[in-house]
């Protein structure tokens, strides 16, 4: 990364001058302020990660297709294929 400070001693200085929050002072924020302490309509304004669905046969297939015309594509020998 590129920042346009002299040191980080002066880059820490800058982010500690501004109107800094931390994630907790943010999620204390929502919680205290926004739901006004209510932690169930708290946890159900949050997106919550979930695994993705199940690959199909035909997106499998599709991938590993996908995957070799890439590797086709990027070999050294690709001129003789």
């Amino acid at each position: 990364m590129d920042y346009d400070y002299e040191d980080a001693y002066e880059l820490e200085a800058d982010i500690y001058a501004k109107n800094f929050k931390t994630p907790q002072q943010i999620m204390e924020h929502e919680l205290w302020v926004v739901h006004k302490g209510d932690y169930k309509s708290y946890l159900n304004s949050i997106q919550w990660d979930t695994p993705p669905p199940p690959e199909t046969e035909e997106e499998k297939e599709r991938k590993k297709e996908e995957q070799q015309q890439r590797e086709l594509e990027s070999s050294p020998f690709a001129k003789w294929f």
